[in-house]
């Protein structure tokens, strides 16, 4: 028998031309709890329907499309199931999906429900090409899930593999397949995956709830840090970002504020912290590698 899985959810925010920041948001949840959570999370939306429409699978949570759904303009223009569903109403089940996520409870409390976000500034090493920029995001996400992982089985004695479910998006798929089976083999800017079962696969998001729990990840940190006036949902789902002694790793901002010292969000002040860890403790040879947001990997 091979070994149980940990599955990492990834969906992805700003992505189009003239966006302020490219974020990754991923969920990360134990094989045992997937499906309780699908459950629960289908129930959440019926009972804001009053129904169990014969159509449930298109009642997707995305985060975009619940806010500001519309009828089309043309009467040939598809419109999203949520345009018939009152606004308030919309807003009301996000709220509330959000709290379901921040207060799911793991079957096994050493193998929580774990989120993971990268939110990339568009003036983070402004010179490089967006290829360039969202294969660091990437590199950055599957190196922070791969530690948890080995801390897991290391100081845990909880030996999972990890499997990464995407978002479909076909443009840049098999970048993202390569990329990642070449961080397999050896290490890339921050470090080797060590512990993944195999290249990420990709999915319609319509198929399961899990991969539109991370489009409500991603959307929140693209509200974080796009929006003029950005909600509470990220702040509701800080405490659920992959954390290790007090220390949440599992969410980093890339901004050239932060080598300023001027940024003083939560990911960025979390960052100071571990890096001063890593300064108070060097790393010895032989020992578990650094985590990803030590210091060398911002050089902003």
């Amino acid at each position: 028998m091979g070994l149980p899985v940990y599955l990492l959810f990834v969906d992805e925010s700003g992505t189009h031309g003239g966006s302020p920041v490219f974020v990754l948001g991923g969920a990360a949840i134990h094989e045992d709890d997937a499906q309780r959570l699908q459950r629960q999370l289908d129930d959440l939306v019926i009972e804001h329907l009053g129904r169990v429409p014969p159509n449930l699978d298109e009642y997707e949570l995305h985060a975009g499309e619940m806010r500001n759904a519309k009828k089309p303009a043309r009467a040939d223009h598809r419109a999203s199931v949520w345009a018939a569903v009152p606004r308030l109403d919309r807003l009301s089940l996000l709220a509330d999906a959000y709290r379901l996520i921040a207060e799911f409870s793991p079957a096994d409390p050493d193998l929580p429900l774990a989120l993971f976000g990268v939110a990339v500034d568009a003036r983070f090493r402004a010179a490089d090409s967006q290829v360039t920029r969202e294969r660091f995001a990437y590199e950055v996400l599957l190196n922070k899930f791969d530690l948890m992982l080995m801390k897991a089985r290391v100081e845990k004695q909880k030996p999972n593999r990890g499997l990464v479910i995407h978002d479909r998006r076909v443009v840049v798929e098999r970048d993202i397949q390569t990329w990642t089976s070449e961080w397999r083999t050896a290490a890339g800017n921050v470090g080797q995956l060590r512990n993944l079962a195999d290249v990420p696969l990709f999915a319609d998001s319509r198929a399961t709830r899990l991969l539109q729990v991370a489009d409500l990840v991603s959307y929140s940190l693209f509200r974080q840090y796009s929006a003029d006036r950005p909600d509470d949902a990220f702040e509701q789902l800080w405490p659920v970002f992959h954390s290790d002694r007090g220390v949440t790793h599992g969410c980093v901002h890339f901004t050239p504020s932060y080598g300023q010292g001027a940024c003083a969000c939560r990911p960025c002040e979390q960052r100071l912290l571990a890096e001063a860890a890593q300064t108070v403790r060097p790393q010895r040879r032989g020992s578990p590698r650094a985590d990803a947001s030590a210091p060398g990997v911002d050089r902003s």
